[in-house]
């Protein structure tokens, strides 16, 4: 067991993350990906290398599971199955192109398969909470198992004939194979990903985002509990090769680990955040998949090493990418930044920009039009990375800290890591790690003083006093039903008539108090995020329901009132069924002329951490792909419009969409430059959103983003004739002149020479007939005294 694992081959040819891998007997490798096809790889018998054999391309959406059935009399070459959020199985011959047999049973994305005993036979899960047994050649499956509560993960069937399946109910379950259920398990903290048989043995492994391997009896008595692993693990698969005991598993912080009786005797790292899937060829050789679009093998035979130069291309990556995520780069991660892969799908429009994550830093492509030609075209490196660790610092999950204690919490359990900076709320820190962690809160009081006397820091309270510039009063006093990071009658629903859809039913109009501008105080910076938050999820929820069943793929097929409902309660929280999200995904692709009430939706769940989170980042924030479609000077849809940038605002809320919407910031800013004339409802939202961007530029000193928001701030404001909407952009504006030391001068010099925006400030220093011009006029006044202008 002292050999290390080295890359044997990398296998290029899928243009996304490859989420599924399995393996054959004589260690040919079918992958899955999120480009929508599956391939079929054979070793070349010349080097290490492997050549594509076949590509499946019948999948409509996303590869999530793949399988091999080995041959049998009635298909000798065996067969190939697929399957994946279309909610489709299809099942190939491996060298033809097209389906032998398509199953259409579930009703949600299939995520698992798993051989069974009998011949031509396979086990599927699926995001509907449902297990089915197929049998090939048959047209419905066998036998089905019900009673999970969220999407079932994995699926396997033991020696004893029983079928175990993991959830993200954080259970298993025991079945036997009439269906029934026999057992179910607890144990996992969170969301079951992947099961292993060990038959030798008489056990069975799971993994889950836990971070956590858990070995069971095939009684259902756990008998051992592994760790590790530093963040969500994601597959496993048997080593048959290396022993009876002996697995390998992978995850989200980039490594594989080599498990043999219960030690982690090796691991290695990939040069890609998400090892999705790993498997084990039969001559001990480990394959894995992984979220820059490429299948590899490694192995211990030094005969079947990759060539030197490769090895070294391999390990420079490895390092890069390590070295990255300590990195930033305009306020973001490099590590965070897509691969190369992300140049396989083609931009939206000429000109559009996108940084590439490659091994020597980071570079900036183009999309340059040109018909069939038109491809993405390098212009050159990226500078301006910073490192941010430093010998004074500690890194912890890839952030410097001041401190990272260890803290002993229960005899036999590994000690917990507890971050903190100087400077930082202990309170916030103390809460942070006991909900990381699932402590009881009674421990809070104690952490905060273990922290305080350890950092020999003493406890400030903050401030209690806040000044509210959009009210103009000089203490927040928060309304009934509203948040305090609302605006002031500043979330009326753009929908009018008698029976159209209104996400703030029987909204009283706020009244107004003229306030004068030595009683208000100032109206700027601006360190928080303002948000969009009265809505009635009933109300939602009767709009779905009257558009059910008109749109989508172009069918009329409905979907089930049942999930409507489920849906809807994402609005005020995390959903029950965690199935909630992929509903609300595909209610994203109803029409443009009926898709404002979903679009509604995701507004009011992201105001909520964890459902900001699940949005931000499934499939690769594709929800900031949708906005951005709607926030277009193509979208002729006024409510989209509308809605779309209240999303946007709201999804900053939180570090996930926080830092989606500031990946994206100048895709937005360049879209909503090129909005035409909005209703008043649009203007405010537009005005918020863009203080909102201009918040996040500065928290995350993006000097860039600053300097940029300094030309368009400024040329927006005078496109807008709403009092109320031009008030925000001044707050804009004066929050970018007083929040950035650094380039203050020249934002000062930017906006001084923009002489559309010096007469709009004129007129409104002038205007001063209503409360809201009376707000407006205050503020401009406190940008001429920075800007310093005279008239």
């Amino acid at each position: 067991m002292t050999k290390k694992f080295k890359l044997s081959a990398s296998l290029y040819g899928h243009s996304l993350d490859v989420r599924s891998v399995a393996v054959t007997s004589n260690n040919s490798i079918v992958s899955g990906s999120r480009d929508k096809t599956a391939k079929f790889w054979s070793p070349n018998r010349i080097d290490t290398g492997y050549t594509p054999i076949q590509t499946y391309r019948d999948q409509k959406n996303f590869v999530i599971a793949v399988l091999y059935l080995e041959p049998t009399d009635e298909y000798s070459d065996g067969l190939v199955v697929t399957g994946g959020n279309d909610n489709m199985i299809n099942v190939y011959k491996p060298s033809e192109p097209f389906t032998t047999f398509t199953f259409k049973e579930h009703s949600n994305a299939v995520s698992c398969f798993s051989e069974y005993s009998t011949k031509n036979s396979f086990l599927s899960g699926s995001w509907d909470c449902s297990a089915k047994l197929w049998i090939a050649g048959k047209p419905n499956s066998v036998i089905t198992f019900t009673g999970h509560s969220a999407a079932i993960w994995a699926i396997i069937q033991l020696k004893n004939s029983n079928v175990v399946t993991a959830s993200a109910d954080k259970t298993i379950i025991l079945w036997n194979s009439n269906g029934t259920r026999i057992n179910s398990l607890s144990g996992h903290s969170d969301c079951v990903r992947g099961l292993l048989d060990l038959p030798e043995l008489n056990q069975f492994v799971s993994v889950a985002n836990d971070a956590t391997i858990r070995t069971w009896s095939y009684a259902g008595e756990t008998l051992n509990i592994l760790y590790g692993h530093t963040n969500y693990i994601y597959s496993i698969a048997r080593c048959k090769a290396a022993g009876d005991n002996s697995f390998v598993t992978s995850d989200e912080d980039r490594t594989v680990r080599f498990w043999h009786n219960g030690e982690n005797v090796e691991h290695f790292q990939l040069p890609a955040q998400s090892v999705w899937s790993v498997g084990c060829l039969s001559n001990g050789d480990i394959v894995t998949g992984s979220s820059d679009g490429v299948v590899r093998v490694f192995t211990q035979n030094e005969s079947r090493f990759a060539d030197e130069a490769t090895l070294n291309k391999f390990n420079e990556e490895v390092e890069a990418l390590t070295k990255q995520s300590s990195q930033e780069i305009g306020g973001v991660k490099i590590s965070d930044l897509p691969g190369r892969e992300a140049l396989y799908d083609p931009g939206r429009k000429a000109g559009q920009m996108k940084m590439i994550r490659e091994s020597g830093g980071v570079v900036a492509y183009t999309w340059v039009e040109d018909g069939d030609k038109s491809h993405w075209e390098k212009v050159g490196d990226v500078l301006g990375s910073t490192d941010k660790t430093s010998q004074d610092k500690t890194m912890y999950e890839g952030k410097p800290y001041d401190f990272v204690f260890t803290v002993d919490v229960e005899d036999g359990k590994p000690p917990l890591k507890l971050p903190y900076n100087k400077g930082d709320d202990p309170y916030q820190a103390a809460h942070n790690f006991l909900a990381k962690n699932m402590l009881p809160s009674s421990y809070l009081e104690q952490v905060v003083d273990f922290v305080l006397k350890n950092t020999q820091e003493q406890y400030v309270p903050p401030s209690t006093e806040y000044v509210d510039p959009f009210t103009g009063a000089s203490r927040y006093t928060p309304a009934g039903g509203n948040s305090g990071q609302g605006f002031t009658g500043a979330n009326l629903d753009p929908f009018t008539g008698g029976s159209s859809y209104s996400t703030s039913a029987n909204q009283p109009k706020p009244s107004s108090t003229t306030v004068s501008s030595s009683e208000q105080g100032r109206f700027f910076p601006i360190n928080s995020y303002r948000t969009f938050e009265m809505g009635d999820s009933n109300v939602i929820l009767g709009k779905l329901k009257e558009f059910n069943g008109k749109g989508g793929d172009g069918s009329n097929e409905s979907i089930n009132e049942s999930y409507l409902e489920e849906l809807v309660k994402i609005c005020n929280g995390p959903p029950d069924d965690p199935n909630s999200f992929d509903i609300l995904f595909k209610l994203m692709d109803w029409p443009d002329e009926i898709v404002f009430p979903v679009i509604d939706v995701v507004r009011m769940a992201v105001r909520h951490k964890k459902n900001n989170e699940v949005i931000a980042r499934a499939n690769n924030g594709s929800i900031l792909e949708k906005l951005l479609s709607f926030v277009s000077e193509n979208c002729k849809i006024a409510n989209n419009v509308v809605v779309a940038l209240r999303t946007l605002s709201n999804l900053l809320i939180h570090e996930y969409g926080e830092q989606l919407v500031f990946e994206h910031r100048f895709d937005i800013v360049e879209n909503v430059t090129a909005l035409g004339v909005l209703n008043k409802n649009g203007q405010i939202a537009l005005a918020t959103l863009l203080l909102n961007i201009c918040i996040v530029s500065l928290k995350k000193k993006d000097d860039v983003g600053v300097s940029v928001l300094a030309d368009v701030v400024p040329d927006i404001l005078t496109k807008l004739n709403d009092p109320e909407s031009q008030f925000r952009a001044y707050v804009a504006l004066g929050t970018l002149l007083t929040g950035s030391n650094s380039l203050q001068s020249e934002i000062k010099t930017k906006v001084k020479s923009n002489s559309g925006f010096v007469s709009a400030l004129q007129s409104h220093l002038l205007s001063r007939q209503t409360d809201l011009e009376e707000k407006r006029r205050n503020c401009a006044s406190q940008v001429q005294d920075i800007l310093n202008i005279g008239f």
